[in-house]
Formats: structure tokens, C-alpha cells, sequence
């Protein structure tokens, strides 16, 4: 029985990015109801702000996975990237 997104053996394929259809949608799609982000800002000025970005699949976090981003949806496209590069998907 897994009990961890870390012990998943990934049999996904993702196809390679693009502008329009990058990592983060392929990765909401692959994950469905069972993926979530959490994402905040944790810094940088008004201008720059920084933000992080960690996946939640299954109700676990998957901080391994957390990106950085200038803005949510970067970060969250980073941290999809990741995730979709592990082998656990």
C-alpha cells in the first residue's frame, strides 16, 4: 500500500511544455480532485513581490516540491514542473 506521494512509481507521461499549455495545467489535470495548491506571498517589494507555491496531493504536502515565483501562477508552474519531472506522477 503507498502511503506517500514519494513512494508513487509514476506511469504519467507529460508532454513537453509550452507557452500555452505548460506543466501546471498537465499536472492539475493528471491530479484532479485529489491536488491542491497552496500558495502565499513571502516577500519582495510592492512591485517584485515573491510568492510560494507548495502542491498538496492527497492531503499531503509536498514541500520537496515548493517553488518560488514572482508571481503565484510562477510559482505554481515551477513547482508543477518539479513535480512533474520527479517520476511520481
Amino acid at each position: 500500500m503507498i502511503t506517500s506521494f514519494m513512494d508513487r512509481v509514476g506511469t504519467y507521461t507529460f508532454k513537453q511544455p509550452s507557452p500555452v499549455w505548460g506543466y501546471l495545467p498537465q499536472v492539475n489535470e493528471w491530479g484532479g480532485i485529489h491536488l491542491v495548491w497552496e500558495c502565499e506571498r513571502i516577500g519582495g517589494e510592492d512591485h517584485i513581490p515573491v510568492f510560494r507555491a507548495v502542491p498538496v496531493y492527497g492531503g499531503e504536502r509536498l514541500e520537496v516540491f515548493a517553488a518560488l515565483g514572482e508571481s503565484k501562477k510562477a510559482a505554481k508552474e515551477k513547482a508543477a514542473a518539479l513535480m512533474a519531472l520527479s517520476g511520481h506522477c
